[in-house]
């Protein structure tokens, strides 16, 4: 995504400044030199200490931060701009010895707030010249607002980054009439904007990255329409809306009109702002802007137009852009648009950038970009182009810096051409997705090229190294995703390559020795799913500013070595998982003070070891799936966790107590262990969201409060006893499984109250009682607002360079951001449709269901189950369930599976089932039931094993005709004498049953009648036990 700024040319014809040291021959005022050296004792940094000094023979104006005007050799400027970080109120009497101060920067000084124990709010107003404040990034809020009221000479006001808030402080800057630039970007401003007429010399309004929204209401038109210099209006970021723009568009004065970033939706709003005819620079990203693009010839003073990151579609065939004459730069990116690109461009003659990225443009790539002379940046990638390429197209374009083409049709080729010469020189290269299965020859008559990336094709044989030796500059190189076999390094050291991706290759030998050697200023290094082997080389130790290092899913195996653990202490993040470690992870001390994430699971590690006692920055841990042993060490709650995986291992004992206490908690698994013991009360995570503590060997209770905040409690598989507690009140849990425990007493009702449930599983407990009818209270999928996605991990790493190619008006995207953030897998199992799965991510947002399965549940089935319209699987089985299967049950209409097996049901199945288009499980199987079993809909697909066990059941899935079934006599076909029919049933069990008794009573009385051999065994063994009856 291109994003429009404020033009830096434009900002620094304000905040520009001569020079910070002045050269001359007359020295500073005495007055003046005492000034700074009374600044100077009172805001010494201790990290950055001036060298003002207090020899009197030192002209203050050759000091550093400090400039003079060169007759008067009065201070005129002072830059104290990040020399100072610890928190401080400033007195602004301080600054009063400098009467003809013009310019003064506390930019990112840690300035809290202001006083003057003398003047009071009237403090600044003795600086009488002072055109240029700039007291951004940092910490002053609306309370040094009455001091920059009386600073009526300002013409240039930077507030941005701080924590203003409120609404537009009008009132307080409405003395500031010679403000001409105003920039309060960054704050926490809402509401709308009032009026702006007072502050009529205003060029250029900075309000971005607030919270204003809606409409500027009757008194911003007004003050728009009187702002006739106002130039640059950025409102970026904020939660605006259309209803702005009838009030922008009386600014008929802009020239830079910044949107991005807010909730713009219908068309181009090209009626409503049809007044603003001298726009040079339109920013109208990151909206919900739709449909096609209209005829654009009122912005014929257009030069960067900005539309991307929304949902315009359609073709360009209209022409609508092609009228812009004077356009220089245009991105259209990550939209909908469609169809060929229009022939028409080639009259865009001074199109400097052009983004037509993420979209569905198909066809050939068009040719008319060979007319494109002025292009520096072309960026084609990520749509559905097809058929040949051929670089001749681009040969002649000789300004060319950036070319980028990939396409997601896998149907793209390059022409191969080996005598090609191009007039151009890149710095960015992107080929993806272009099946080449060689590196293209005009790469090497490129001589700085700083980019490259052909990730994602079908490169084979061995890595290209070269690439390392001719390009002196190159910091990204892209290859992953190829078949690439051979890793070979160049002995030379690459002291510019920062970023090297070869995951997702062919690649099974060793790690050259000299890795470390060769990249020793690497900060990103991706090595994954290849099939490296062996240790890692020793020479990882070099790698002093790695960052990112990714080494899972090979065959490394071995300990980790101790240079590496040493070497490296600029590392972030650092990915093992899918090897085969072996061994106590971080057996010693190691220098990763800055490692914040740690994922090792899936390897061979046996212990936890004081080394990782020192990583306290770590905020990610994953040693799943190891051989672990032991106990969690007590130190592990002096760690800020944000997610825990210790699951399936071999760990045991009961858990440290310091665990819980751990406040920054998001997710723990201590899934698959041994641990024991009771569970504690509560962890103190305040966004704890997942709790896995399932297949262990915890005891006792559950706590009430267990269930406080979590959106994912899971104790499955335990040796938990007792009833379900009441648990506290908790509107957001989606899963609660508690299954396979030794849980007793009735379902509370309390479950009720967690309305936001998806999954319930109580299954294979001792519950007894009758299920409770206000289950169709909780949601299982219904009035849910929101969806579960994977977890972002919240720690990025910020680089000191942006990797970006810059231009006049715009700045261009980062051609390579790492994703340093990742995404946290999670998963919740159930029992749906005759199985045990695993939902995750995505597919846990379509999964709602009950499992009450194997307790000793009784009653009728409340027919208000029904009311759970969106419920995918019903688990009721192996209970002591009686009554009829509810007709309710024929408005679930998304029901997947329902299982009522192994009950006491009786009557007939509710013929309205047939309708549940979706139903895929219906096992009544070892019930009482009765009658005919419906032939339409999901049941034609349905076995006789889903039915056995109810002799009383007549259909074709059973092959037992109705007509020929014994009890057809007691049988109607309607409905409506279900009751009557399920009675007689139950007389005729009853009567014979009676029968069957009396009948063995009988044989049994006249047995003893007799006098035999049996009888007189019979009644000596009832002598013998009554005799021992007595003697006990």
């Amino acid at each position: 995504m291109l994003m429009f700024t404020i033009p830096q040319f434009f900002f620094a014809a304000w905040v520009m400044v001569v020079s910070l040291q002045m050269q001359g021959y007359i020295s500073c005022i005495e007055k003046e030199r005492k000034g700074l050296l009374e600044l100077k004792a009172a805001y010494v940094n201790k990290e950055y200490s001036y060298d003002w000094s207090n020899d009197t023979k030192s002209d203050c104006c050759r000091w550093e931060r400090v400039e003079c005007d060169r007759t008067s050799r009065r201070v005129i400027g002072l830059f104290l701009n990040q020399t100072f970080s610890d928190p401080i109120r400033i007195n602004l009497s301080l600054f009063h010895p400098f009467e003809e101060l013009q310019t003064l920067n506390l930019y990112d000084f840690g300035c809290t707030g202001w006083f003057d124990d003398i003047h009071g709010y009237k403090s600044l107003g003795k600086l009488k010249k002072l055109e240029i404040l700039d007291i951004g990034n940092n910490e002053v809020n609306n309370n040094v607002l009455p001091f920059l009221n009386a600073a009526s000479s300002l013409k240039t006001l930077i507030l941005h980054g701080n924590n203003m808030e409120g609404t537009f402080p009008m009132k307080e800057l409405k003395d500031l009439s010679n403000l001409e630039l105003l920039d309060l970007n960054g704050n926490f401003l809402s509401g709308p904007v009032p009026g702006l007429a007072v502050l009529h010399k205003l060029h250029a309004l900075d309000l971005s990255d607030n919270t204003f929204s809606g409409s500027l209401g009757r008194e911003g038109y007004k003050s728009f329409e009187r702002l006739k210099n106002l130039e640059i209006l950025d409102l970026s970021e904020n939660g605006v809306n259309n209803t702005v723009l009838p009030f922008i568009n009386t600014a008929s004065s802009l020239k830079t009109l910044i949107l991005h970033g807010n909730n713009m939706e219908g068309t181009f709003p090209m009626k409503e702002l049809i007044n603003l005819r001298n726009l040079e620079l339109l920013d109208l990203s990151k909206n919900e802007f739709v449909g096609p693009v209209p005829d654009l010839a009122n912005f014929h003073n257009l030069q960067g137009l900005d539309m991307s990151d929304n949902k315009f579609s359609g073709s360009l065939e209209n022409k609508g852009l092609c009228q812009l004459k004077n356009l220089q730069e245009l991105d259209l990116s990550q939209n909908k648009f469609t169809g060929q690109f229009p022939q028409c461009f080639d009259s865009l003659t001074q199109l400097q950038v052009l983004d037509i990225s993420s979209n569905n443009f198909n066809g050939t790539v068009p040719s008319l970009i060979r007319n494109l002379d002025s292009i520096e940046y072309l960026a084609l990638s990520d749509n559905e182009f097809e058929g040949f390429f051929s670089l001749e197209l681009i040969a002649n374009l000789s300004k060319l810096k950036v070319f980028k083409l990939s396409s997601r049709s896998n149907l793209l080729r390059l022409k191969k051409l080996t005598l090609l010469h191009p007039k151009f020189q890149l710095s960015v290269i992107e080929l993806q997705n272009c099946n080449l299965e060689n590196v293209p020859s005009f790469i090497q008559h490129q001589k700085d090229l700083h980019v490259i990336n052909l990730s994602n094709n079908k490169l084979t044989g061995a890595f290209p190294s070269w690439f390392l030796e001719k390009y002196i500059n190159l910091r990204v190189l892209l290859l992953q995703n190829n078949s690439l076999t051979i890793l070979e390094l160049p002995r030379l050291l690459n002291h510019s390559l920062q970023i090297l991706d070869l995951s997702a290759n062919n690649f099974d030998q060793r790690l050259p020795e000299n890795i470390g050697k060769v990249l020793p200023n690497i900060r990103h290094l991706n090595l994954s799913n290849n099939g490296f082997q062996w240790k890692l080389p020793s020479s990882f130790g070099e790698m002093k500013d790695i960052k990112f290092l990714d080494l899972s899913h090979n065959n490394f195996s071995g300990s980790l070595p101790m240079n590496f653990l040493i070497g490296c202490y600029s590392l972030h993040t650092l990915k093992l998982s899918y090897n085969k470690f072996f061994g106590q992870i971080f057996p010693k001390p190691t220098n990763f003070g800055s490692l914040v994430v740690l994922i090792a699971n899936n390897n061979l590690f046996t212990g936890i070891a004081d080394g990782l006692r020192n990583l306290q920055s770590l905020g990610v841990l994953d040693l799943s799936n190891n051989y672990l042993q032991g106990v969690i060490p007590s130190w592990f709650g002096g760690f800020f966790f944000a997610y825990l995986f210790l699951s399936n291992n071999l760990l045991e004992g009961t858990l440290p107590s310091t665990l819980f206490n751990i406040p920054t908690f998001k997710i723990l698994d201590l899934s698959g262990n041994k641990f024991s013991g009771n569970l504690p009360s509560h962890f103190n995570g305040m966004d704890m969201s997942l709790l896995y503590l399932n297949n262990n060997e915890f005891s006792g209770m559950i706590p009430s409060t267990l269930i406080k905040d979590v959106l994912v409690l899971d104790l499955r598989n335990n040796k938990l006893s007792g009833t379900i507690p009441h648990f506290v009140k908790n509107e957001f849990i989606l899963s609660l499984l508690l299954r396979g425990n030794t849980l007793t007493g009735h379902i509370p009702t309390d479950l009720c109250a967690l309305r936001s449930i998806r999954i319930l599983d109580l299954a294979n407990n001792r519950l007894k009682g009758s299920i409770p009818t206000c289950l169709n209270n909780v949601s299982f999928g219904r009035r849910l607002n929101y969806e579960v996605n994977g977890d972002k991990l919240p720690f990025e790493i910020n680089d000191d360079e942006e990797f970006a190619v810059y231009s006049r008006l715009l700045v261009l995207p980062r051609q390579y951001s790492p994703d340093y953030t990742g995404v946290l897998m999670f998963n919740v199992e159930f029992a749906s449709k005759s199985r045990y799965d695993s939902y995750t991510q995505e597919s846990f947002n379509f999964m709602f269901g009950l499992d009450l399965s194997s307790n000793e549940l009784s009653g009728d089935i409340p027919k208000e189950l029904g009311d759970l319209q969106r419920i995918r699987a019903l688990n009721l089985s192996h209970n002591s369930l009686s009554g009829l299967i509810p007709q309710s049950f024929s408005n679930l209409t998304d029901i997947e599976s329902i299982d009522l097996s192994f009950n006491l049901l009786r009557g007939p199945i509710p013929q309205d089932l047939s309708k549940l288009d979706y139903m895929v499980v219906f096992n009544v199987s070892y019930n009482n039931l009765s009658g005919s079993i419906p032939s339409h809909g999901k049941f034609s697909t349905l076995d006789e094993t889903n039915f056995i066990g109810n002799l009383l059941l007549c259909g074709s899935a059973i092959n037992r005709s109705c007509d020929d079934n014994s009890t057809t006599e007691f049988l109607e076909s309607d409905d409506q004498s279900g009751d009557e029919e399920t009675t007689i049933d139950m007389e005729i069990f009853y009567w014979s049953l009676a029968a069957t008794y009396g009948v063995t009573w009988i044989t049994f009385i006249v047995f003893l009648c007799f006098d035999s051999p049996w009888r007189r065994v019979w009644f000596h063994f009832v002598d013998a036990f009554i005799s021992l009856f007595k003697c006990v």
